[in-house]
């Protein structure tokens, strides 16, 4: 099994070179960043605080989609998992709190550069994990390809631009680990962490309100 896991992790790697997936993914990131850059300044002006914490980006690895491809139990292909992952190149705001999220969501809707597909609110409908933030799935527009991409046999890629608060971040980094070493662990010990994660993810949202409730009477004082 290991060898078989071996093997398919080096064609991927293969293929990933051969159709220059991190140079398109970091291309489609540079397109879009300026403009979070400018919404988080925008933001931190109009309300005289800091909405955005921080941004940060990064682009799948063979190895990760290697591993998502198999415990999707999909075709493990560079091919297949560009035409169906919607994150091979990832970009997440961090907000301080849960209304920041929706404020930011209302700016990036409007961005010029991006073409929206489809926008998940898991905040208003939080994911079996407990998960909680708002996912926006996009394509850059086509002056804004690379010329990777243009000149390869791929259709344009996805960019998943994943809007949460700080709390939530933290968690998502976990829960990230556990599932990355999901195909290593003791089942029983994965679901024992899984619930403890899904409990968790409750009591941060708990808080994530509890501390909005309490900025708003601060803003009115």
């Amino acid at each position: 099994m290991e060898q078989e896991i071996r093997n398919l992790l080096e064609s991927v790697q293969s293929a990933y070179e051969q159709m220059h997936i991190e140079k398109i993914c970091n291309d489609m990131m540079e397109a879009v960043l300026p403009e979070l850059y400018r919404i988080r300044a925008e933001k931190a002006e109009i309300h005289k605080r800091p909405v955005v914490q921080y941004i940060t980006s990064r682009v799948k690895t063979p190895e990760s989609i290697t591993y998502k491809l198999i415990r999707k139990k999909r075709k493990v292909t560079m091919e297949k998992a560009a035409e169906t992952f919607n994150d091979l190149a990832g970009i997440r705001v961090v907000c301080s709190f849960q209304d920041d999220v929706y404020r930011v969501k209302k700016a990036v809707e409007k961005l010029q550069d991006i073409q929206i597909e489809k926008v998940k609110d898991y905040i208003a409908h939080p994911k079996p994990t407990g998960y909680r933030s708002i996912h926006i799935i996009a394509r850059v527009k086509s002056d804004g390809a690379s010329r990777a991409e243009r000149n390869s046999d791929l259709s344009p890629l996805r960019l998943e631009i994943q809007i949460c608060s700080a709390a939530m971040h933290y968690w998502a980094m976990l829960e990230h680990q556990l599932s990355y070493k999901n195909s290593r662990i003791n089942e029983e010990e994965y679901e024992k962490i899984q619930e403890k994660l899904k409990s968790y993810a409750v009591q941060i949202a708990d808080i994530d309100k509890r501390f909005l409730r309490v900025r708003k009477k601060i803003d009115k004082l």
